[in-house]
């Protein structure tokens, strides 16, 4: 069974601790899992900003239960965790958002190299969808570039970009199997900054896919 935590942290708490890019992010989840090496990594995560409370909000989807840090001990930061019950995955529709790194590889530069038009990012998700178990509405889907995301690995000095995509709509279910492992094993690359997390809310009713 799968857990979910949501980590409320005030920018100001963020900025003490010098949380400024992707690895930073990174790192501190990682911290929420003591004594186990990345080659074990096994969560997704996903960072929002919520401008109005002047906070972020991250979530840790993960098998093991996180341990709260002590860097987010103090009271201004609001930490839950709480399980997923098989019943959320028994669903046919959902609503879900899933910021995504999409890329391709290029044969030539023997490398992976982003997609950043529309058609090709609409074309990589229902790829992806297909593989997970799931189709997309095609009229309900939106997709927000959110450009790129740089990063630098303080412990290596090495410095990497992302380019962040975020699709947003309605899916139906079609293998409910491969979608769970989807679900938790997440969507695409960059899982380990912050993509690849599939944030669903139920349909309760068909006329919602609408």
């Amino acid at each position: 069974m799968m857990h979910l935590t949501q980590a409320l942290i005030p920018y100001e708490v963020a900025a003490r601790l010098k949380l400024h890019n992707a690895y930073d992010w990174h790192r501190l989840a990682w911290d929420t899992f003591p004594g186990r090496p990345e080659a074990e990594r096994d969560f997704l995560t996903r960072l929002e900003r919520q401008e109005r409370e002047g906070r972020f909000r991250l979530l840790i989807l993960s098998a093991a239960r996180p341990q709260r840090p002590a860097p987010l001990s103090e009271a201004s930061v609001e930490w839950q965790t709480r399980m997923i019950s098989e019943k959320f995955l028994g669903y046919t529709a959902y609503r879900f958002t899933l910021r995504a790194n999409p890329t391709k590889r290029d044969n030539k530069l023997r490398k992976r190299v982003p997609l950043l038009e529309g058609d090709a990012q609409r074309e990589w998700l229902n790829r992806k969808a297909k593989a997970a178990g799931f189709r997309v509405i095609a009229e309900s889907l939106r997709i927000i570039p959110e450009g790129r995301q740089r990063f630098r690995d303080r412990t290596q000095g090495k410095a990497g970009v992302h380019h962040s995509v975020e699709f947003a709509g309605t899916l139906i279910v079609e293998d409910a199997e491969s979608f769970k492992v989807s679900f938790e094993r997440g969507i695409g690359s960059g899982k380990a900054f912050g993509f690849g997390l599939l944030a669903l809310v139920p349909c309760a009713s068909p006329e919602e896919t609408q």
